[in-house]
């Protein structure tokens, strides 16, 4: 039984859900780094669950929308009705920071993740049964398998990564115009020492 001070965020939780349902944009910060398991209460993941169903099928995560689809689903009621993402709401300012509460649910998670994983590495020490070699790769890649998923939380989101890059390209090009000011406006131009290639064959 997992204590839930020391192994869950409640109040994080209740913030990225309330981020969510505030802010349309904010669900796109962590998607792709928090998943549904990562919250400790159950509410919550049906609530986030929901919010990612809609956020890939392009509609908005507002509290109508939200609300509307666990209701046709026969689950808004057992998650305390509409009053529980009222509360979230209501509660919440900004969802400017999602990206930390994500990291301080991602941080329980994965503890919780590593007791698990620690349990289970003891019970295979103890299956007398199976070669030791074989117990040992399994092991590792009970570890392996959270330890990947601790880098992927901590990944940068792409749209930083491209949002940084696009701004580098903009401060600094373009250096070599090509003169094809079309051309120029999707390539920010030349770099020096580099071979461009355009309308090239497949893998050049």
């Amino acid at each position: 039984m997992f204590n839930e001070n020391l192994l869950a965020n409640i109040e994080a939780e209740e913030e990225i859900l309330g981020g969510i349902i505030l802010d349309p944009q904010a669900i796109a910060k962590v998607i792709d780094r928090l998943p549904v398991e990562a919250f400790f209460v159950s509410t919550h993941q049906k609530i986030y669950q929901a919010a990612q169903i809609l956020h890939n099928q392009g509609k908005p995560t507002d509290l109508m929308s939200i609300s509307t689809y666990l209701a046709d689903r026969g689950i808004l009621e057992k998650i305390g009705g509409l009053t529980t993402l009222a509360r979230f709401f209501n509660r919440t300012v900004s969802a400017v920071n999602i990206d930390r509460y994500a990291a301080l649910v991602m941080d329980k998670y994965l503890r919780r993740k590593l007791i698990e994983t620690g349990h289970s590495i003891v019970d295979l020490g103890y299956d007398t049964s199976r070669e030791l070699d074989v117990i040992f790769d399994q092991s590792e890649q009970q570890i392996f398998k959270v330890s990947n998923q601790r880098l992927v939380s901590d990944t940068e989101h792409n749209a930083s990564v491209a949002a940084v890059a696009y701004n580098q390209l903009e401060e600094n090009t373009p250096i070599y115009p090509t003169g094809l000011y079309d051309l120029d406006e999707l390539m920010v131009g030349f770099e020096p020492g580099t071979l461009t290639l355009v309308a090239g064959r497949p893998s050049m």
